[in-house]
């Protein structure tokens, strides 16, 4: 099977969730109706907080958390097989991130006892898919280059996502502790970084789909 579809959906599955969940949220009167990347009236968490949308929350986000784990399995084989870098250190800190998503998903809506790993499962799901997107990177150009195509747009673009994703965390952390009314708008900021960090995801589909990625999975001696 092709494997560019599978970064497209690893990217828009999360995405599709929270707005999904916000809604239904919304429209029980659980969080109030707005532009929450803007207005900061509600966090990602709170969408998936309480019953019917946290079963909704649940379902999707848990397979989007292994999802993760398969996508950067995947571009380390690519990465072995386009110029003989395994990049192990990618496929950990990917791996780790898509389970503490997991963690985060599992303990959201299931009490304030639970506030701290919510706390410390997302951060650092968002941490470490930046830093394993940047281990991809340092391989990435190798690779192309190795493979004769010239797709240097695609991984400027990376570039560029991953630079927005870590000056907002730095903005996120200078206002956090120089402003006052932060916690006014750092459910906005939760928000425009869950963009950057399923933009990185979608980011891959055209680089695997004009190489030509696929999955294979064979028996015995084939």
């Amino acid at each position: 099977m092709r494997a560019a579809p599978l970064a497209l959906i690893t990217g828009l599955l999360p995405l599709l969730c929270i707005h999904l969940t916000y809604v239904v949220a919304a429209s029980h009167g659980h969080v109030d109706w707005c532009v929450p990347y803007w207005d900061s009236c509600t966090s990602i968490s709170a969408t998936g907080r309480q019953l019917p949308e946290k079963l909704l929350f649940k379902l999707i986000m848990l397979p989007a958390g292994l999802l993760a784990i398969v996508f950067w399995w995947i571009a380390r084989e690519w990465l072995w097989q386009a110029c003989q870098r395994r990049s192990p250190a990618m496929l950990a800190t990917g791996a780790i991130a898509g389970l503490f998503l997991m963690l985060y998903v599992v303990a959201l809506g299931e009490g304030r006892d639970y506030q701290t790993i919510r706390r410390i499962g997302i951060i650092l799901f968002f941490s470490l898919t930046f830093v394993a997107q940047l281990f991809f990177l340092h391989h990435a150009r190798r690779a192309l280059q190795a493979l004769k195509l010239d797709q240097r747009r695609v991984v400027n673009i990376q570039t560029a996502l991953a630079a927005m994703l870590l000056t907002i965390g730095i903005l996120s952390v200078v206002l956090d502790l120089t402003y006052a009314r932060y916690d006014d708008i750092e459910d906005a900021f939760e928000w425009v970084m869950m963009l950057f960090i399923v933009g990185q995801f979608i980011s891959h589909y055209p680089l695997w789909n004009r190489v030509n990625l696929r999955i294979r999975i064979s028996s015995g001696q084939d």
